[in-house]
């Protein structure tokens, strides 16, 4: 490829962010449908691979790459069994859902590819940050200004509809819903962390966009990644011996949660209703016998989102892993979503799928660890270690969100852990 195709990755990072989920094509019989980044995606591919047309068999020279092949190809052998053994899957819903993933972890592979220099890293680091700046400027004009909100979080909203943000509505930005957005923030604002750890210039700039990325991902109200943030940051302060900046991560953390209604309320309501319930007598007086039950208020507060999660979405997933327990009933199988990726992997692709998948993330770690041993100093290996810790943050995030097959949230994974692995070769 001309020494110029690494601007198809600033193309990729640019607009599957920055672009709404707006529908372009609908695909008969799914909720599934074909948007523009669908269509950039795919020629990007078709360059590619057009690129690669005599070199393909070097993909199973290195370790990650054949990971990724490897599980593709268990995820086809469970679509198999899903749609001819179980029987337990549209055959056209089926290949859709395992066709997104090759789309999304295709990334990978062209991200590695078109990234030639260091140079290069630099502009496409530029670019990234940048676009993380309009993303949060869009999503608190959203808060603020009205801006248009364009969602996916249901069937009706999928269709396109320009709506704007309701009473105690949280924010989505150009993304499909405000999870994907406090997914997608935790990048950003780790590598932003990093530069300034070393002191990158101007460093005025940085704390400015970062201050308005952490805004935004603190109007999401997301629980789990800002737990996941907070987590993540802190093991990047020790891996890059900064410890005294653990003091001002403390304090910033407990400031942001006590100014932060949404998040404080939804924090204050998990410990209550979870952590110290105590069940309170119920008395035959209270209870009216006119009124419908589901009208009625639950005997014990109750976390909504959790308890449809341990009580709905978690045991059908288990149900469906046990259907078959090596490669699962298929992909869609288990639904629209299971808020929880790895029984997603189970009941999907089984055992064989979640275990591919590992060892795509631990033979990552593994090429990343050399550069935690001593501190990361330069401004390839931060993004390699920031990059890390990022795809840390998205497997706590995948603990209760399906964050792994968020379009936007994965095409973006993927290529910058693409362009990650391309910068171990160029240090």
């Amino acid at each position: 490829m001309p020494k110029y195709s690494f601007l198809l990755i600033s193309l990729i990072l640019t607009i599957v962010p920055l672009y709404p989920k707006f529908p372009l094509l609908g695909i008969s019989g799914t909720f599934v449908s074909v948007r523009l980044e669908d269509f950039v995606l795919a020629g990007v591919f078709f360059l590619w691979l057009v690129s690669r047309s005599k070199s393909l068999r070097q993909l199973f020279q290195l370790p990650v790459h054949r990971s990724i092949l490897l599980y593709l190809g268990v995820g086809a052998a469970a679509l198999f069994s899903g749609i001819f053994l179980t029987k337990t899957v549209d055959p056209n819903l089926g290949f859709i859902h395992w066709f997104r993933r090759v789309e999304y972890m295709a990334m990978f592979f062209i991200a590695f590819d078109f990234l030639k220099s260091k140079v290069q890293l630099s502009f496409l680091v530029r670019a990234f940050i940048l676009v993380s700046l309009l993303v949060a400027l869009y999503g608190l004009g959203q808060q603020f200004l009205g801006f248009p909100v364009i969602s996916t979080t249901n069937t009706e909203f999928a269709k396109g509809l320009a709506l704007t943000l309701g009473p105690g509505a949280r924010i989505n930005s150009t993304f499909a819903g405000h999870y994907d957005l406090a997914a997608y923030s935790v990048f950003p604002l780790l590598l932003i962390l990093g530069l300034l750890m070393i002191g990158a210039k101007p460093r005025w700039l940085l704390f400015t966009i970062g201050s308005l990325v952490y805004w935004t991902m603190l109007l999401s109200a997301s629980r789990v990644t800002f737990a996941a943030f907070y987590l993540t940051a802190g093991l990047f302060i020790l891996v890059m011996r900064k410890y005294y900046w653990l003091i001002p991560l403390v304090i910033v953390a407990v400031v942001s949660v006590l100014t932060t209604p949404q998040l404080l309320g939804r924090y204050r309501e998990f410990f209550k209703n979870h952590l110290f319930a105590i069940a309170p007598a119920v008395s035959a007086q209270s209870v009216d016998e006119e009124v419908a039950d589901a009208l009625k208020p639950p005997a014990v507060p109750e976390d909504r989102s959790l308890n449809i999660r341990l009580n709905a979405e978690w045991p059908k997933a288990l149900r469906s892993f046990w259907k078959n327990p090596i490669f699962g009933t298929g992909y869609s199988s288990v639904g629209l979503a299971t808020d929880n990726d790895y029984l997603r992997s189970l009941a999907e692709t089984g055992i064989l799928g979640l275990m591919a998948y590992g060892l795509i993330i631990l033979r990552f770690f593994k090429s990343s660890f050399r550069y935690f041993k001593s501190p990361p100093l330069t401004f390839e290996s931060v993004f390699i270690v920031s990059t890390t810790f990022g795809l840390v943050g998205l497997l706590l995030n995948a603990v209760f969100i399906d964050v792994f097959e968020a379009s936007k949230v994965a095409i973006v994974t993927w290529t910058l852990l693409g362009l990650a692995e391309k910068t171990k070769t160029l240090v």
